[in-house]
């Protein structure tokens, strides 16, 4: 009978980790191939096949120790290089099924065509400089070749041997003298160079084998040891059915950790750049650990990566449990499935759990199964070891194989006889010196272990084994990165997985408890235990928790943790009141260092907010003593209202019963501390780390206000209040108290509308119905979503729109209505009236007014009366579709805050109106062209004076200065002084910008009335407005205006008159005529100086002329005595003929001493033309 687990079960031997070199006959065909194995299998066939000359290059595989990567290459070597009767039966077995037909077909169809060499080298084969890498690629190469039997040479070893003869003479002459069998065929040094030039084998063999005799060693060097490579390559090609080398390179990691590792990758990839020639056939297959490609910078990894296909090998946890139950044999089948259908059956859920991600379920279930007693949430976490942690020294097979900890767990009696399982606390006992040695990947969890170690150890057994499972978690979680599968997320989920069904089931909440409670590990948002990994100094963590915690612009309140992002906000906007109707504005308090403070700000918030939103005063608190001093704040403010006091009136207050916690706050800032370090430090994965944990518990505190209750204070009333139901609240209570006389106070419809009725927005299709509306039919005549306005007005108004005589009291539809005719009735006409600043009060309470169709409806119904009644500043009456337009813009004012030069408008007494119709029937304006539609004063007044007068060309008053002559003259015409009179009323009226002067007005009508006959004679006279314009032109008497100068005078006056003709008045006509008079002065003037400087111009030229003729004439004279006179000097002209032949004869003869005096006496003589002949000849 059994006792032990090892009476059911027993370890297979075997070494932990696959070699190459070692490698057992058949050994590969344990393999079992998944989608891994595959993706890399296929691109070796791609890269070797060479169709595509993009991917023609070598390989170089990593993944972490354990994954089967080696084994992996070592399948992929034997399909490249195995006799294909070798490996077929492997293949159509591992390949079978349809599915996997390309595959099964690509690896024969690339073997009919090639077969490499296989070449295998592991670890660093002791080099200790690059320049050692040739020989050990020569040794493993020649090695492959003798395993092969094949023996031959290249000419690169003929080459290198031909030059090592060279280079060591006296070597070679003593080995020749030594060795019989080389001096037969090479009796000298000479010979066998001249030999091996010639590529004798048979003296190459001969030479070699008294070379290996001698120990002697001829090393390539790393320039040549590519190109002997490509020649053996060759002579493969030609004497053999290999195609090229599989250079297969395991533990390439040892390689790259030792200081000669980059210059030999280097060295490598220049041997890799010739075999990614499309001519060749030869690869690398370097099989490393991921920290291969520390110490790599970029530049040496964009090199790699343009030489290698490089690819990553993980441990896959379904194929990983097959492997790891392989490790078990089951020697008691019956017992062991009796043991596991019992702890499966109760822990069934594990199976479900570890197996979801499996593309065979069942096959994962029964691996998992036949690990068993090893529990399989240790199981998964030992496979994501060895997938994302890896040990050159401690794998997940040696957790199973050579593990003293295991070796005791299946002897012992004990463990066999509770049924316990192989927990993840066995792990973590197992890989703890992996991470003692790696500090910043695990220091945080290895310290947290050493401190509290002694603490937990004297809690129990179960709290030992739940404090290194948490550790164990957090570890791989930290580290995961791509390859977390939320399976080892420090969740209380999983921790709680990690220990279901063992002996510690029972106890894991109450440790995690513990654990919390005495802040071991402190649970975080979302139900983490999680330890923070942070290089952050604690030192500084420690000064910046107690500056969040005592600087009131940071969190020493708790109002300001609410504040941080927008995480509270949001939850509240979307959770608690996300069904309300009414717009609100809410603001987060808490105490403060004072209450008067506190009190001041909500003041301040609700004086800024929207005046028709619900103002909520949102209160939380840190702890209980805080919620109770809330509420008598909150009080104690909202009773002052019942003493008449407005400061208050209207403020929302709620406290809510759910405090955050002394211990949530500490954590929170714990966060907060960690947070702002990190981010000062440029450590952005744990800003984000700490920021989301912060934000998680603001999530988590909202949640719990959300469920929890609070208490409404607001005008003296309170209210206690479930939170969940605070939407309900505020619309069916609050709301109908802060604003009684708001649409949303009728009951009835309040109860039928649904929330989007009230969603804020200007419609002014709403808006035309009601200002439209005829009939109450029409004013219901709307769309699907408006349909509940018929509520507005059902109690309120008859068929024909009339108020209904039993309208209830207050109705807010008839309060509204009567607002705003009162405001309208009792404003001063002469004034501008504002839609904006006249109804304003419509927004606040206690009507509340906003942009949705109820209020809407309200103002456009309360406006209908006033259609055609109302005027823009241009005097142009407001119909109803001008009416639906400023019901529209007085709502977007409202609703976005902003003014609006459009609701500005004015009303007409009748007086004006009256005289308005007077002005056009006596001055014939609706006969101008464009002005049939003249429909205010403001108009008459623009048609008067841009239009009538504009045409005339003359101002009006211009009427009353045409003298009795021209009256008198056929046809005749009356004027007078009332005429004279009426004519100021008009101009007047017509230079007023608003008008306010009745008596103007009253007086302008009297003389229209009296003059009506008349006026129509004087404004069809021809040339009336020109006869007294003029006249009034020649009545300035200082101008002395000549009847010839009066169109000179107009035309300037038009000119420099900026004004319309329309709105020229006589004094400002005066003063023209009178700069016009000054300009033709000063242009007489002009003229006068002009003619006067032209006059002394011409008399300068005249005197100029006279002076020049009188220098030609004695220029003259001067010339002609200069040519008597050098006549008279000639004498009698024989005898001077004669002297100036004896003169050319003596200057003949003279010496130039003689000539030089001749000619000083010669100037002497002060004859200027004698002179002036001696100078001609300067030059």
């Amino acid at each position: 009978m059994a006792t032990t687990y090892n009476d059911i079960i027993k370890k297979r031997p075997g070494r932990a980790a696959y070699s190459i070199e070692e490698e057992k006959e058949g050994q590969w065909e344990s393999f079992i191939p998944n989608e891994q194995f595959n993706t890399v299998l296929k691109t070796v066939l791609r890269s070797v096949r060479g169709n595509d000359i993009d991917a023609h290059k070598s390989f170089w595989i990593n993944g972490t120790y354990g994954t089967g990567k080696t084994h992996a290459v070592a399948v992929i070597t034997h399909l490249l290089c195995d006799p294909v009767e070798k490996i077929q039966s492997w293949v159509d077995y591992e390949y079978k099924e349809d599915k996997f037909k390309v595959i099964r077909e690509a690896i024969f169809s690339l073997r009919q065509n090639k077969r490499l060499l296989p070449v295998k080298i592991e670890g660093l084969c002791d080099m200790s400089h690059v320049s050692d890498l040739p020989l050990v690629l020569q040794t493993a190469v020649v090695k492959a070749l003798n395993e092969q039997d094949l023996d031959f040479a290249v000419d690169t070893d003929f080459d290198e041997l031909i030059s090592h003869i060279k280079n060591n003479e006296v070597i070679w002459d003593n080995l020749i003298d030594r060795n019989t069998a080389l001096k037969s065929v090479a009796s000298t040094r000479e010979k066998l160079i001249s030999k091996l030039m010639g590529k004798d084998m048979g003296t190459y063999q001969k030479a070699k084998e008294a070379q290996r005799a001698a120990n002697l060693a001829i090393v390539f060097n790393t320039d040549n040891v590519g190109q002997w490579l490509i020649e053996v390559q060759e002579m493969l090609r030609a004497n053999t059915d290999y195609k090229g080398l599989l250079i297969l390179w395991d533990e390439f990691t040892d390689v790259m950790d030792d200081s000669i590792g980059v210059p030999v990758l280097k060295a490598l990839q220049t041997i890799a750049h010739k075999f990614a020639n499309e001519e060749n056939d030869s690869f690398f297959f370097l099989i490393s650990h991921p920290s291969a490609f520390n110490k790599l910078g970029n530049e040496e990894t964009k090199q790699t990566d343009g030489r290698y296909h490089r690819m990553k090998y993980n441990m896959e946890p379904v194929s990983a449990f097959k492997i790891m139950s392989r490790k078990l044999e089951i020697v008691d089948v019956a017992r062991h499935q009796s043991m596991c259908d019992y702890f499966y059956g109760a822990n069934s859920q594990l199976l479900d759990l570890y197996t979801a991600t499996s593309n065979n379920p069942q096959e994962t279930r029964k691996d998992l199964q036949n690990l068993f007693p090893i529990h399989p949430s240790t199981a998964n976490l030992a496979t994501h070891y060895a997938t994302v942690v890896g040990s050159s020294s401690r794998s997940v097979f040696e957790f199973i194989g050579q593990n003293e900890a295991m070796e005791n767990f299946l002897s012992s009696e004990d463990t066999f006889a509770n049924r316990e399982t192989v927990t993840a606390d066995y792990l973590w006992d197992f890989v703890l010196k992996v991470f003692q040695d790696d500090v910043q990947n695990y220091g945080a969890v290895t310290e947290r272990f050493n401190n509290y170690r002694s603490h937990i150890e004297s809690k129990g057994a179960a709290a030992l084994a739940v404090f290194k499972g948490v550790l164990l978690l957090n570890a791989f979680n930290n580290i995961s990165g791509e390859n977390n599968n939320d399976l080892v997320t420090p969740s209380e989920d999983n921790i709680i997985n990690l220990f279901l069904g063992t002996q510690y089931e029972s106890e894991v909440e109450d440790v995690l408890n513990m654990f919390n409670e005495d802040g071991i590990i402190q649970r975080a948002p979302g139900g983490l235990y999680s330890v923070q990994f942070t290089a952050l100094p604690s030192h500084e963590i420690e000064e910046l928790k107690q500056s969040l915690k005592n600087d009131s612009s940071k969190f020493l309140y708790i109002s300001k943790v609410l504040q941080f992002a927008d995480t509270a906000a949001t939850f509240f906007e979307t959770k608690c009141v996300q069904k309300t109707n009414r717009a609100y504005t809410f603001k987060f308090y808490s105490e403060a260092s004072n209450d008067s403070l506190l009190k001041d700000s909500i003041k301040r918030a609700k004086r800024e907010a929207n005046p028709s939103d619900l103002f909520l005063a949102l209160m939380y608190s840190k702890n209980h003593a805080e919620v109770a001093h809330l509420r008598q704040v909150a009080d104690e403010a909202s009773r002052t209202v019942l003493k008449g006091e407005k400061d208050f009136a209207d403020i929302i207050f709620i406290v809510f019963d759910s405090p955050f916690g002394d211990k949530e706050y500490e954590r929170f800032i714990e966060y907060m501390a960690n947070y702002t370090a990190a981010r000062s430090h440029g450590f952005l994965d744990q800003v984000n780390v700490h920021c989301d944990h912060a934000i998680e518990m603001i999530k988590e505190w909202m949640l719990a206000t959300q469920r929890g209750n609070a208490t409404i204070y607001i005008n003296g009333e309170q209210m206690p209040i479930s939170v969940k139901h605070l939407s309900s609240q505020l619309n069916n209570i609050i709301a109908p108290i802060v604003f009684p006389n708001g649409p949303d106070a009728i009951e009835l419809l309040r109860s039928k509308a649904p929330n989007t009725f009230w969603k804020p927005q200007v419609s002014k299709e709403i808006i035309r119905t009601f200002v439209f509306a005829t009939a109450k039919s029409d004013a219901l005549n709307v769309a699907g979503q408006m349909k509940p306005v018929q509520y507005l007005i059902q109690d309120a108004v008859d068929d024909n729109l009339e108020w209904r005589q039993d309208i209830p009291a207050n109705h807010p539809f008839k309060v509204v209505f009567d607002f705003i005719q009162n405001k309208i009735k009792y404003a001063d006409k002469s004034l501008l009236f504002n839609f904006a600043d006249k109804f304003d009060d419509l927004r606040r309470p206690p009507y509340g007014l906003a942009a949705n169709y109820a209020s809407e409806a309200m103002v456009a119904f309360a406006l209908r009366p006033w259609v055609n009644k109302i005027f823009d500043t241009l005097g142009k009456p407001l119909d109803q579709m001008r009416i639906v337009e400023a019901v529209g813009e007085l709502f977007n004012v409202w609703d976005k805050g902003k003014s609006s030069n459009k609701l500005s408008f004015k009303f007409q007494t009748p007086e004006e109106g009256k005289l308005c119709k007077a002005l056009v029937s006596t001055l014939k304006l609706n006969k101008l062209s464009g002005y049939n539609d003249i429909s205010s004063l403001k108009d008459a007044r623009f048609a008067i004076t841009s239009g009538l007068l504009e045409e005339k060309g003359f101002p009006l008053w211009s009427l009353k200065y045409m003298d009795d002559a021209f009256c008198n003259a056929h046809p005749a015409i009356t004027i007078n002084d009332d005429i004279r009179r009426l004519f100021d009323d008009i101009v007047a009226i017509c230079a007023e910008k608003d008008i306010k002067n009745p008596a103007l007005i009253k007086d302008t009508l009297d003389l229209i009335d009296s003059f009506r006959a008349d006026i129509p004679d004087i404004l069809s006279k021809p040339g009336n407005f020109e006869n007294g314009f003029f006249n009034f032109l020649r009545s300035q008497e200082s101008i002395k205006l000549q009847e010839s100068e009066l169109d000179n005078a107009y035309d300037y006056i038009k000119k420099h008159l900026e004004s319309t003709v329309g709105y020229w008045t006589e004094s400002e006509v005066a003063i023209a005529l009178k700069d016009w008079r000054i300009a033709e002065n000063e242009a007489i003037e002009e003229e006068r100086r002009r003619q006067e400087e032209e006059e002394r111009r011409r008399q300068e030229e005249e005197e100029r002329k006279k002076q020049g003729e009188e220098l030609k004439r004695l220029e003259e004279e001067a010339r002609q005595a200069k040519d008597k006179a050098k006549q008279e000097l000639k004498g009698d002209l024989i005898a001077l003929s004669k002297k100036k032949v004896s003169a050319r004869e003596l200057i003949d003869n003279a010496s130039p001493e003689m000539l030089h005096d001749i000619l000083d006496e010669v100037i002497n003589l002060d004859y200027e033309f004698i002179v002036d002949k001696i100078l001609e000849h300067q030059n």
